[in-house]
C-alpha cells in the first residue's frame, strides 16, 4: 500500500542554531519523526516499528555527535551542558515509559501518544538547549569568554526569544493534534477503502461462481469463452470442450434426498476445479448436473486422458443413505471434442458436438467418455 506523506512537524528557519552539522542532523531527526506519523497511516505495525527504531538509533548518533560540540565549549562541571546530557539520558526512558502506560491500548494510539511526546520534545529540545548552545558558541568564536557567552545567551534567550520559544511550543503542540487526527481520518479511509474493495471483489466473485460448487457460472461462461476461442483461432491452438452429466442424478436427488444431491455437486464440483487448473482450464456449472472443462492447448488424446482421469475419480465418490438404507456410488458421463476454432467461430458449435459425444456415451451405457471425431 503506497503511504500517504504527513507532516507532523514542518521545519522552519526558527529550528536553525547557526551550527551547520547540527543543524543537518535535527532536519534528519524532523524527516523521521515525519516518516513514522506517515506509515502510522498505513496501519503497519511493523513498519512503525521499524521506523521508530530507526530514528531511536538515529537520535542516539546525534546525541554523541551534539555532545561533542558541548564538550568543546562547555566546562566540565557546567549545569546548563548537565542539564542538556540529562536531557539526552532521559529520552528513550521517556518514551519507553509512555509505552509502559499504555501497554493495554490499541497500537496506533499509543504511537500516537509516542509522536505526541516526540514533536514536543525535539521542537523544545531545539528551540531551547540547542539555541542556548548555540548562542554560547557563536559568541565565544566572536572572542568572548566562555561566562561571557553564557551571559550574552542569556540575554539573547529572553525577552522576544522566549516568547517565540512558547509560541511556536503551543503552535506546534496544536499541530500534533490536527496532523493526528488527520492520521485518524487517513487511516478510517483506508480501512473503508479496503472493505470496500473486498466487497467489490466478493461480489465480482458472486456474479461469476456457481454458489453451490465454486465452479464458475453459465454467466461467466458466455462472457470468457468467445475471445479465448478467437485468442486459440489466432495461435493456431486446439480447444478441447468435455461436457459430464451425472448419470441419474434425479435418483440420487429421489432416493438420498436434496442434501446430499448437493453435496455430490459440492464434490464433483472440487474435482473438477482441481482437474481444470492442472490442465489450465476452466470449469463450469452450466446448469442443474451439467458441468463443463474447456481447455486450451489440449489435442483430443490429452483430452480424453483428461476426461478419462475426471471420471475415474468421480466413480470414487460414495452416496450414503443417512437413513440407513444401501450406499452407492456415482459415476459420470462424458463427452469431449478437440480442435482448433475456426476465425470467429464461437462455442455453439464445441457445444454441440461435445453434447453430441456426451449423448453417445449415455447410449453406450453410461460411465465413460466418447470423443467426437
Amino acid at each position: 500500500m503506497q503511504v500517504t506523506d504527513v507532516v507532523v512537524f514542518p521545519w522552519n528557519k526558527n529550528f536553525e542554531t547557526g551550527i551547520a552539522t547540527v543543524d543537518e542532523q535535527h532536519k534528519q531527526l524532523v524527516n523521521l519523526l515525519n516518516r513514522l506519523a506517515s506509515t502510522l497511516v498505513s496501519d503497519d505495525p511493523v513498519g512503525v516499528a521499524v521506523v521508530f527504531n530507526e530514528l531511536a538509533d538515529y537520535a542516539s548518533y546525534h546525541f554523541a555527535e551534539e555532545e561533542e560540540v558541548w564538550e568543546t565549549y562547555f566546562d566540565g562541571a557546567d549545569d546548563w551542558k548537565n542539564a542538556h546530557l540529562k536531557s539526552h539520558g532521559s529520552f528513550l526512558p521517556s518514551v519507553l515509559q509512555i509505552k509502559e502506560k499504555a501497554a493495554d491500548e490499541p497500537w496506533q494510539e499509543v504511537t500516537e501518544k509516542v509522536l505526541r511526546f516526540l514533536i514536543r520534545w525535539l521542537a523544545f529540545h531545539i528551540l531551547d538547549e540547542d539555541k542556548k548552545m548555540s548562542f554560547v558558541v557563536q559568541a565565544m568564536d566572536s572572542g568572548l569568554s566562555f561566562s561571557e557567552a553564557k551571559v550574552a545567551a542569556d540575554q539573547q534567550m529572553g525577552g522576544s526569544i522566549r516568547v517565540l520559544i512558547e509560541t511556536v511550543l503551543n503552535m506546534y503542540d496544536e499541530l500534533s493534534l490536527h496532523a493526528i487526527e488527520l492520521i485518524r481520518e487517513r487511516q478510517r479511509r483506508i480501512l473503508i477503502e479496503e472493505e470496500l474493495k473486498q466487497l467489490n471483489e466478493k461480489l465480482e466473485k458472486l456474479s461469476i461462481t456457481d454458489e453451490l460448487t465454486g465452479l464458475y457460472n453459465r454467466r461467466y461462461f458466455n462472457v470468457l469463452i468467445s475471445d479465448e476461442l478467437r485468442r486459440a483461432a489466432a495461435a493456431n491452438k486446439q480447444v478441447a470442450f468435455l461436457s459430464l452429466d451425472l448419470d441419474h442424478f434425479k435418483r440420487v436427488n429421489d432416493t438420498y434426498g436434496h442434501l446430499q444431491g448437493d453435496k455430490v455437486l459440492q464434490d464433483v464440483g472440487t474435482i473438477l476445479a482441481r482437474h481444470s487448473k492442472t490442465a489450465v482450464g476452466s470449469a463450469f456449472r452450466m446448469g442443474g448436473e451439467e458441468l463443463l472443462i474447456v481447455s486450451v492447448g489440449h489435442g483430443q488424446a490429452e483430452a480424453v486422458q483428461l476426461a478419462e482421469r475426471v471420471r475415474e475419480e468421480v466413480a470414487t465418490i460414495l452416496i450414503r443413505d443417512e437413513a440407513g438404507g444401501p450406499a452407492c456410488r456415482l459415476t459420470t458421463s462424458i463427452g469431449v471434442v478437440a480442435r482448433v476454432p475456426a476465425s470467429g467461430e464461437g462455442p455453439e458449435l464445441f457445444l454441440e458436438q461435445a453434447d453430441k459425444a456426451l449423448y453417445q456415451a449415455k447410449q453406450d451405457g453410461r460411465n465413460r467418455v466418447r470423443f467426437m471425431d
